[in-house]
């Protein structure tokens, strides 16, 4: 009997030529992201979409499928990334953060300008229709990329459903998929998401995708300038680097099954929990 599908996704930011401090930890070379590319497409890896995904879900496939998806919406992602997946024929995800599109900079979003990489911008809504019409699907990352944390009932739902609102009204197609920025969410955003019609969401918690998964709460693997080929390799294979991520991602699920009990225990222990 085939094993169930268990598909890493995988979560990129911008690329770069080279890196230069202050440059957030997320942005990687072109070079690296061109060899984890090769490496996905000398495994047999096929890259699907996240309704793709669910899809299989639903009929129980089996296979090697791989999930790319980029946060933000940076220029460099048209730039570098879209001929090289297109050379390899695959396609990508883009959770795009609304309030940046055709701007100079990212200084209308909580998105950190001062780590960002130099001659780096907003991706334009001419480029973003380019990528639609290359394969690419193009879902929400809120408004500002706020920390949902810091906002109130009323802030989450402009943030959730406003993206969504402006994305259609653009390229003319549902909106069907979210990602919390900084991958932090709550109780109550939980619901707003659910209320506002996605039909998932996407945190930053480690691990393989699979059918048992929340929707609501689905594992990306975050792919930054310090993941070495082996560890890429190991990430996309089994969801950890190492035994003791893996111990800890147990941990989490467990205390993190129920959102509310997540939001009370971030409380009492005073600590910033995703």
């Amino acid at each position: 009997m085939s094993s169930p599908l268990k598909v890493p996704i995988l979560m990129y930011h911008a690329l770069v030529e080279k890196r230069t401090p202050p440059l957030h930890t997320v942005h990687i070379t072109v070079d690296a992201f061109r060899q984890q590319m090769e490496w996905l497409a000398a495994e047999g890896f096929q890259t699907i979409t996240i309704s793709q995904l669910l899809n299989g879900f639903e009929k129980k496939q089996t296979g090697k499928y791989c999930v790319i998806t980029f946060d933000d919406g940076y220029q460099s992602i048209y730039r570098y990334a879209m001929p090289l997946l297109k050379q390899y024929g695959f396609c990508a995800t883009l959770y795009l953060t609304t309030a940046a599109v055709g701007q100079n900079d990212f200084s209308n979003t909580s998105i950190h300008s001062n780590t960002l990489p130099l001659n780096d911008k907003p991706l334009t809504w001419k480029e973003i229709k380019e990528m639609q019409a290359n394969g690419w699907s193009i879902e929400a990352h809120s408004v500002t990329h706020s920390d949902i944390n810091t906002l109130n009932a009323e802030q989450i739902k402009f943030e959730v459903a406003e993206s969504r609102k402006i994305i259609e009204q653009q390229l003319k197609q549902p909106v069907l998929h979210y990602a919390f920025p900084f991958g932090k969410y709550n109780a109550p955003s939980l619901k707003v998401v659910r209320d506002a019609g996605y039909q998932t969401a996407a945190t930053v918690h480690a691990g393989l995708c699979s059918a048992k998964n929340n929707l609501y709460r689905l594992p990306r693997l975050e792919i930054n300038h310090t993941t070495t080929m082996a560890d890429f390799a190991k990430k996309v294979e089994t969801g950890f680097v190492s035994n003791k991520e893996k111990l800890k991602a147990s941990a989490r699920d467990i205390m993190f099954s129920n959102p509310a009990i997540k939001d009370i225990s971030k409380k009492i222990l005073g600590k910033k929990m995703n």
